[in-house]
């Protein structure tokens, strides 16, 4: 037994003492083996927290209001303060510091005009004052940052800034954009916009009841925006703001309302006054117009469903589908062969925005349908990278550009999301301008070598010259 006991070091002995673990020992065991271990032991350090002075003065000074020098009210309720604290806030300090009345009062009124500031909120910040902890619920924290801002205690709003920008959700995102652009956090308000352009249209598209909350001023600059991630092409962006328009039309619709409902009131409207053009559609004309109707009608069926519906007035296709044709016999003589001379803005603000979801690690080929003028682009993409291909099989050589070599302007954007619809991963290709022979395969990105599937994949593809940059004449028709 002596020998077993010995096999075992002194320090493993103590852990298993500290753990709970019980050891026989054998009557044999030598003294000097035993006291050996109770060495250790007394040597061991043992950590036990004492209430720390920062908890005595939360609970003794804010809590139990020890020896309160103020008495605060507000929204109906009394804070039992001391103004040695309270100074830490500007608000207050410049209030007990200045020529005003309650300078010298022991009892102060605040009156509470933000209606986003509610008792718990104030509590929170009030009792920052006494503490060096703050404990943030994302479902509060507006409300929080609310009080905090009437405070002016930066160190708050800063922390508050922090919990929202990590709980950027379905949920919470208009909520926290809203708070942003109230109270000034540049920072929250862009990223607000930046989930709102990767989530518009892959989580509003499938939860009809959300995206009536949408304000028009947001809309519009989602739909204008270069960076907006656009699932499959431009017309399923105009479909998503046709049921946007309805739910924000109809505010007395419920869940139960579906895409055909929608369909059907529109297309019910045939022979009427475009709908943009009514009383009722006139505020949302601005949100329409920043589509890129060049895009919207790139195929005969999306044509169908623009004149049908009766949205969109007839004298913004007539003026596109003009420039189109027009661009389409330059191609036939050989006088166009892509956007060469074209700047980054310019290209990002007039290129088809498409889009699609690349679900499993497997080689994944695609084209987004649609006339492209004679250039039939295949995109490639696999674990490794993703590439874009002219395709030109002889085959369909009579429907394709017989020219040698087409120019075109291509960015594209993968994105990872978490269960928050956050981006943890992010690869951009950049602005790439190329000359494509027939069939020649240009890669894009490499994608490291731990990139995790599902992936979102967002890209701008400019086939040709910009009209606007093309022919000034025709804009003023």
């Amino acid at each position: 037994m002596g020998a077993a006991f010995s096999n075992y070091s002194p320090h493993q002995i103590v852990v298993d003492l500290v753990r709970g673990r019980k050891r026989k020992f054998s009557e044999s065991s030598s003294q000097d083996e035993m006291d050996k271990i109770i060495d250790i032991a007394m040597h061991t350090p043992k950590r036990k927290k004492l209430c720390s002075t920062v908890q005595y003065i939360y609970q003794a000074l804010f809590v139990e209001g020890r020896d309160s020098d103020v008495t605060v009210v507000a929204l109906d309720e009394e804070f039992a303060l001391h103004k040695v604290y309270l100074g830490q806030s500007p608000y207050f300090a410049s209030m007990f510091g200045g020529n005003w009345k309650e300078t010298g009062e022991t009892r102060i009124e605040i009156d509470v005009v933000d209606p986003l500031i509610t008792k718990d909120a104030l509590r929170t910040v009030l009792g920052a004052l006494y503490s060096d902890e703050l404990h943030l619920e994302p479902l509060g924290v507006v409300s929080v940052l609310a009080a905090a801002t009437m405070l002016q205690l930066n160190g708050v709003i800063e922390r508050c800034g922090e919990v929202m920008l990590e709980t950027i959700n379905p949920h919470t995102a208009l909520h926290y954009y809203d708070a942003a652009c109230q109270y000034g956090d540049v920072k929250l308000r862009d990223q607000c916009v930046q989930w709102f352009l990767l989530n518009l249209m892959m989580y509003y598209n499938n939860s009809l009841n959300d995206l009536r909350t949408i304000p028009v001023t947001l809309m519009e600059h989602l739909v204008g925006h270069p960076g907006l991630c656009v699932m499959k092409t431009e017309i399923t962006l105009y479909v998503l703001l046709s049921q946007w328009m309805y739910l924000q039309t109809h505010p007395e619709c419920d869940e139960s309302i579906g895409s055909r409902d929608i369909a059907a009131f529109y297309c019910n409207r045939s022979g009427q006054v475009p709908y943009l053009l009514t009383e009722e559609g006139a505020c949302f004309e601005k949100v329409f117009r920043a589509l890129r109707i060049q895009h919207l009608i790139a195929h005969h069926m999306d044509v169908e469903l623009l004149l049908r519906d009766n949205i969109v007035p007839r004298m913004w296709l007539d003026r596109i589908i003009l420039q189109g044709w027009k661009c389409t016999l330059r191609i036939n003589q050989n006088e166009e062969k892509g956007p060469d001379n074209c700047s980054d803005e310019t290209f990002l603000n007039v290129a088809l925005r498409c889009g699609r979801i690349l679900t499993t690690n497997e080689k994944h080929m695609w084209r987004w349908t649609g006339f492209h003028y004679g250039l039939d682009l295949i995109m490639i993409a696999d674990e490794n990278s993703l590439s874009v291909k002219r395709n030109h099989r002889p085959e369909f050589e009579q429907l394709l550009s017989l020219q040698g070599v087409r120019h075109i302007i291509i960015r594209v954007s993968v994105y990872a999301l978490n269960e928050q619809k956050q981006i943890t991963f992010t690869q951009c290709s950049g602005i790439h301008r190329l000359a494509l022979h027939k069939s020649e395969e240009v890669t894009l990105i490499k994608f490291p070598p731990d990139i995790q599937f599902p992936l979102v994949l967002s890209a701008n593809v400019l086939y040709t010259s910009p009209f606007e940059a093309r022919d000034e004449s025709v804009q003023s028709i």
